[in-house]
């Protein structure tokens, strides 16, 4: 291998090195609103993890995930803007985090997924009441 190759095999592996890429997928908890005048969606998705207690019983647990979307990704942004509470999507994004203060006084981190793909799995289904009864059918007279 020559020297030029080496470099060239070093700075591709470089590359990549540090990539901050998240995916990630859930439900919408509310409805996406736009912010910063129409250029921002921003919506927040709720994802279950399931895992075995010291008992062998499976347990759940619900992790929240703030999500947004520039308008300069036209495709992601056409999905995100028009999503529902319930809606099941796929996003693909980079994670930033930020320092904050809380009301009680300490500091906490909050973390954004600024998304560069957003994909509808399956919108949110109208649930049917199992209690109802079908209508009676009138009977000719």
């Amino acid at each position: 291998m020559s020297n030029t190759e080496t470099k060239e095999t070093q700075s591709t592996e470089n590359l990549f090195a540090d990539t901050n890429i998240s995916m990630k997928s859930g439900h919408l908890v509310k409805d996406a609103e736009l912010i910063g005048d129409g250029k921002f969606a921003k919506f927040r998705i709720a994802t279950n993890k399931e895992f075995l207690d010291v008992k062998g019983e499976v347990q759940n647990m619900a992790n929240y995930f703030n999500v947004i979307v520039s308008s300069n990704l036209k495709d992601a942004f056409a999905v995100a803007q028009d999503l529902k509470k319930g809606d099941w999507v796929y996003i693909k994004g980079e994670d930033s985090s930020r320092s904050i203060d809380t009301v009680e006084g300490y500091k906490d981190t909050a973390v954004t997924t600024f998304a560069y793909k957003v994909v509808l799995k399956k919108e949110k289904t109208e649930q049917v009441n199992d209690d109802t009864q079908p209508e009676a059918t009138p009977q000719p007279a």
